[in-house]
């Protein structure tokens, strides 16, 4: 059958920004509820999904009123069908694919509701749909896990680097914290110079931006590759060296930071970041750097440093300038220990989404043949 019998879409309702009233119908735009409407067009059980800008993103609403926005598309009748079966089912088609338009992507409903689908019986759509309901709410679940943990682990950093919150070496305190100049710490080496577009996909491997900018830590099994010549002059990175963004399109991308904590052979920084490495014998151990560099009181700091209008840059001279307060060794380990035993339970959490989303998108790939 053709989706158009199965469950058809129609354009949303016109509703000029100056004219919405505050109330408590959800409006549904093309990514989803953003604001909320005094007056309704439809009744629940809806499914709305974008018709211009954001394409292929669903929003099923069990009940209630609800306005379409005219930015979406919305199931106008489910003929009878499951209606959370049908939500599954449009996630089957790849709407997105259908969507035309190089600057701003539009769908046209009419290109969908050719698309031919098989569905079961009313009884078998409301087992598979309860069956997939209950890998979502899973799936949410596991993810207010991970938001938790987060934002446990950023208010425990909060107030272990604002220093109200201390370790004790067993029952005495420790000394108070140092002042240190980062030049007093290490110093700073730059990334790959003088490459080409031809000099990538081979060869040694090299640190991404991207990498930096996502994570804490380095994984170099993350690592793309790069050529380099042995007569070139290139910095090779090593365990424990730290590296910052110094190029970006917003200030608070600026001098975003990651830290090597494996042992490595020929592994290369890219060009667009740079490298701190820590003088021998040096006050500030790697594992703790790693939350140091994120801390806010240090982000807040490096964010002054960024220059620019429409593309920002920081100075290694100036970042150098820049003062930490760093507590004794022993500290710090017992800081890094503890801020990483949360690091790891978040990403076992993550892990597990993982499975989850997969296991979902697995069945409905092959509960919808």
């Amino acid at each position: 059958m053709k989706i158009e019998s199965i469950a058809p879409l129609q354009r949303g309702f016109d509703l000029p920004s100056q004219n919405i009233v505050s109330g408590n119908i959800p409006i549904v735009y093309s990514n989803g509820i953003l604001k909320f409407h005094n007056k309704s067009k439809c009744t629940a059980p809806g499914l709305v999904t974008g018709r211009s800008g954001t394409i292929g993103k669903f929003t099923f609403l069990e009940e209630g009123a609800y306005w379409p926005h005219n930015t979406s598309l919305w199931v106008t009748n489910f003929f009878d069908n499951d209606p959370k079966f049908i939500y599954y089912l449009y996630h089957t088609i790849n709407i997105e694919n259908f969507s035309t338009g190089s600057g701003v992507p539009t769908l046209n409903r009419n290109n969908v509701h050719n698309q031919i689908c098989n569905i079961p019986a009313a009884k078998e759509q409301k087992k598979i749909s309860s069956f997939l309901t209950s890998i979502d709410n899973r799936i949410q679940t596991q993810k207010k896990i991970i938001s938790h943990l987060k934002s446990q682990m950023s208010n425990l950093k909060d107030l272990l680097f604002e220093q109200k919150l201390r370790f004790k070496d067993n029952e005495n305190e420790y000394p108070e914290w140092r002042d240190f100049r980062l030049s007093d710490l290490g110093n700073t080496y730059n990334g790959l110079s003088g490459k080409t577009k031809e000099h990538f996909g081979s060869g040694q491997k090299y640190i991404q931006y991207k990498q930096i900018f996502d994570s804490y830590k380095i994984r170099i099994a993350n690592c793309a590759f790069v050529n380099v010549e042995e007569n070139e002059n290139q910095n090779k990175v090593t365990y424990g060296d730290a590296f910052f963004t110094i190029s970006s399109e917003t200030p608070g991308e600026i001098g975003m930071s990651s830290v090597l904590l494996e042992n490595v052979d020929n592994v290369y920084l890219n060009s667009f970041c740079f490298g701190f490495r820590t003088h021998t014998f040096c006050e500030l151990i790697p594992e703790f750097s790693q939350f140091l560099f994120r801390s806010n009181s240090f982000r807040n700091e490096i964010i002054k440093l960024a220059q620019g209008s429409t593309r920002y840059n920081m100075s290694k001279v100036e970042f150098l300038k820049l003062k930490v307060e760093l507590p004794y060794k022993d500290e710090q380990i017992k800081i890094a220990q503890f801020l990483s035993s949360i690091n790891k339970k978040i990403n076992v959490e993550s892990e597990l989404l993982t499975q989850y989303e997969n296991q979902k998108k697995y069945l409905i790939q092959n509960l919808f043949v």
